[in-house]
């Protein structure tokens, strides 16, 4: 009995020290790859699926962006990013866009947008009928990624 509980803090102390010294390394490591997560600004992951944004949105105005990022959640190659536009000196400010990707070998790619946010007039059905017939497109998604008003089944909105 004492050595098997001298055997479980050994493995206690071991791993919490890993994850301390991963921490403090500075280390942007993602979870197991069956748990949603948040990269880290800067981490390869993230400025790989901002980059994917930019350029899509580059095929239909070559204005310079940066994007505030109000949402992103990754799981299983699959991404769900909400940003808020607004131009490098952040003067101008434009429609939040908010988009699906999806990691095919290496790359982040755009599968789709999401309709503008202006564009929407009863937002809140318009996004629950959204996300379920996405969710019925991509069997495989991952709901996790998507925000938590997405998550809930239509007419039981989480509070804010």
């Amino acid at each position: 009995m004492k050595q098997s509980l001298r055997w479980g803090m050994t493995l206690f102390v071991l791993l919490s020290s890993t994850l301390v010294l991963r921490d403090a390394a500075g280390l942007n490591l993602p979870p197991q790859t069956d748990s949603s997560y948040t990269p880290l600004p800067g981490s390869p992951d993230r400025k790989a699926i901002l980059s994917a944004l930019r350029a899509e949105m580059r095929r239909f105005d070559s204005k310079p962006l940066v994007f505030v990022v109000r949402h992103l959640r990754i799981q299983r190659g699959w991404a769900w990013l909400e940003v808020d536009p607004q131009s490098p000196n952040g003067r101008s400010r434009y429609e939040r866009e908010a988009a699906l990707l999806h990691k095919k070998a290496t790359e982040w790619q755009v599968v789709e947008r999401m309709p503008a946010f202006g564009e929407r007039e009863a937002e809140a059905r318009e996004d629950c009928a959204y996300f379920t017939q996405l969710r019925k497109r991509i069997p495989g998604l991952p709901v996790r990624i998507l925000p938590a008003a997405a998550q809930a089944p239509c007419g039981r909105r989480p509070r804010a």
